[in-house]
């Protein structure tokens, strides 16, 4: 359909809208069009508002019958619509937007309830996606807690811990580890920011990226119990560092009398030694078979 060149003459343009404002819902485009064209072009100079007021149009309803004539086409299929409907097509999604506009030409237009209905379930797919990747962006930038541990000095013939040198590098690797683990998650992360970008613009998609959501929060959740294990196992190493400095003055002492007079005394010893026999026999058994992410390594 040709489109008329429009005037220049602000007297001009007053006189066609107040004009098409009679006709109704088949101006509707025709009023957003001038409506466009004076504010593009500065007719007003900058005062857009001041000027609707003067040829009494309220300025939410200029906006959308401006909105009307940008998104839809000047066809004569729309023009029986109405203002509430051809601005509520106007305003979904490109891809639903043009679903709309072929129902209309096919003379199956949807009803103004319809089309809010669809709005309606738009938006709360819209706050649904919006609140999982919150939760994501929450989850990546939770900064794992690593603590490194301070072990004393024990003598040479306890054989119970690894040196400092040792325990060092096995930090330094479980860190790298760890620090790896979160670059990855964090790529992942931006790629469903990417995703969910793609959905905003066309509103598809929303199964695949729940999907990748929920795998993103498990291997997050995995990446946290990781940590937390960890955390816990440096947490007991301390406290077994402190018990050895402790209890390792017994081989140094002499107690061979009060073992000798106190019996009571020997069974708590002897019991003692059963204890720490089991412990350290349970702890090698450990030791040689360290599972990790499912696979069994023999020192």
């Amino acid at each position: 359909m040709n489109e008329l060149t429009l005037s220049s003459d602000l007297n001009q343009i007053e006189l066609e809208i107040n004009y098409h404002k009679q006709i109704a819902g088949q101006s509707i485009w025709e009023i957003g069009r001038r409506l466009n064209h004076v504010k593009e072009n500065d007719l007003v100079h900058g005062e857009f508002i001041k000027w609707l007021n003067k040829i009494g149009m309220d300025r939410y309803e200029a906006t959308r019958f401006m909105k009307v004539a940008n998104e839809i086409p000047n066809v004569d299929t729309f023009t029986h619509l109405g203002n509430k409907a051809l601005y509520l097509i106007a305003t979904l999604p490109e891809e639903q937007k043009q679903e709309q506009l072929i129902k209309a030409e096919q003379g199956d237009p949807s009803t103004v309830r319809e089309l809010q209905e669809l709005k309606r379930q738009l938006k709360k797919k819209d706050e649904q996606i919006t609140s999982q990747a919150d939760a994501i962006e929450q989850l990546t930038n939770r900064k794992p807690e690593v603590r490194e541990i301070e072990i004393e000095k024990i003598p040479d013939d306890y054989n119970y811990l690894k040196s400092k040198s040792k325990d060092y590098e096995f930090q330094k690797q479980q860190n790298n580890e760890l620090r790896d683990e979160i670059k990855q998650l964090e790529e992942s992360y931006r790629d469903l920011l990417q995703k969910r970008s793609e959905v905003d613009e066309k509103s598809v998609k929303y199964e695949q990226l729940s999907q990748a959501i929920n795998q993103a929060e498990g291997r997050l959740n995995a990446t946290q119990k990781l940590v937390s294990d960890y955390k816990h196992l440096s947490d007991l190493l301390k406290k077994s560092n402190e018990f050895l400095a402790q209890a390792g003055s017994l081989v140094y002492m002499d107690l061979s009398e009060v073992i000798s007079r106190d019996n009571l005394a020997k069974q708590e010893l002897n019991f003692l030694i059963e204890r720490l026999d089991k412990f350290l026999s349970d702890l090698s058994s450990i030791n040689k078979n360290t599972i990790i992410e499912g696979e069994i390594i023999n020192d």
